[in-house]
């Protein structure tokens, strides 16, 4: 398995491509799992569907993502909540050689993934994992949401059994918000902590961690290494 977590969708950026294109490669198979919405904003199938169906914005973007690695559209796949059944959305999973989970609402996205029943079969698979902001976030075992314009207060939340050896925090920008919400996941944890800036992202494999961009290691289990 391999993770590869980000803040903002930098796939096609020149140092992304030349950091991933050992890994990413053109016979890949793409599953996009479009579930991040926030209900709230997303009320409704015509909306959720000029968002993120063919030839709508959200759509373009991840196709141009993958071209720099030769992957063509016909080569991803996306999995639709209005349109798929737990069974297609299943085999689209199985299918894929990468699975990638864009940004949004991480809390929803699991709720929505629960609905699906697909936890245990997204666990079960040793594939290249991608995911930004909120895709990001919810590949660990248990995740923290730091307050923000879309959230009223920090909590703890369950992701994905897929990683669990450390914490991130996306969008970093140095925040009290922020900083608060990383104070209170070290005393709980003590594990390391790492920031991941827009321009950033972390590589996980093999249990090493590769930062790319700005991101760094803010937490070691002794404490603050860098503030």
């Amino acid at each position: 398995m391999i993770n590869i977590l980000l803040s903002r969708g930098i796939l096609k950026e020149n140092y992304m491509v030349e950091q991933l294109k050992s890994i990413i490669k053109k016979e890949h198979k793409v599953c996009i799992l479009a579930f991040s919405h926030f209900q709230k904003i997303t009320t409704s199938k015509k909306a959720y569907d000029g968002y993120y169906k063919k030839g709508m914005e959200y759509y373009q973007k991840m196709i141009d993502s993958f071209m720099p690695y030769g992957i063509k559209e016909n080569q991803i796949s996306w999995i639709y909540y209005f349109d798929d059944t737990k069974a297609s959305a299943k085999q689209k999973i199985i299918d894929a050689d990468i699975i990638y989970f864009p940004g949004g609402a991480p809390d929803e996205m699991m709720e929505r993934i629960h609905e699906f029943e697909l936890k245990k079969v997204l666990e079960a698979q040793d594939k290249i994992f991608i995911g930004s902001s909120a895709g990001a976030m919810i590949q660990f075992d248990t995740y923290h949401i730091s307050k923000d314009i879309d959230y009223d207060c920090f909590s703890l939340q369950e992701g994905l059994n897929l990683i669990n050896d450390f914490i991130i925090e996306v969008h970093y920008r140095r925040r009290k918000k922020q900083k608060s919400a990383l104070r209170k996941m070290h005393r709980l944890t003590h594990k390391d902590i790492y920031s991941i800036p827009d321009d950033g992202a972390i590589i996980y494999h093999n249990n090493t961690i590769k930062c790319i961009g700005s991101t760094t290691q803010l937490y070691n289990h002794k404490g603050v290494i860098r503030t």
